[in-house]
């Protein structure tokens, strides 16, 4: 994936009837993911290990070891891994879909190269609406 994570699909579309689905990342250390939205599903992340900070509709949240946000559909967030090392996260989507991006632009590896307008046309197509300082949309 890009930025060195890597991203496992534990239940897709598929196995909940559309509801939802579940993955478990691993942000390594500085990973960070600029502003951005969904414009059909809500997230949810449960931290396994690790450290993080977020932006959730301009609040500053800081998530640990055991803790989890629920992020709302089309609700402005951000995110980075503040720890000093990898971090694992439990991540659910509802409803399911946004795995699709996940299997489009994922990789074997979590270090091989990635082609980043791939990678936002891909996301483009699966709802995600990444933000420029103003708070316009870079669609």
């Amino acid at each position: 994936m890009p930025g060195g994570v890597r991203t496992e699909i534990h239940l897709s579309g598929q196995d909940t009837g559309g509801v939802f689905c579940v993955l478990i990342d691993h942000p390594p250390a500085r990973w960070s993911l600029p502003a951005h939205r969904h414009r059909g599903e809500a997230e949810t992340i449960h931290v396994i290990d690790g450290a993080f900070e977020m932006q959730i509709d301009g609040r500053h949240v800081l998530l640990s070891a055991g803790e989890t946000v629920h992020i709302p559909a089309r609700t402005v967030h951000s995110g980075r891994n503040s720890g000093g090392h990898g971090g694992r996260r439990l991540i659910i989507f509802s409803p399911a879909g946004m795995e699709q991006f996940f299997m489009d632009v994922g990789t074997a590896t979590p270090d091989a190269e990635t082609d980043p307008a791939r990678v936002l046309a891909s996301a483009a197509e699966h709802g995600w609406e990444f933000l420029v300082g103003n708070g316009r949309s870079s669609r």
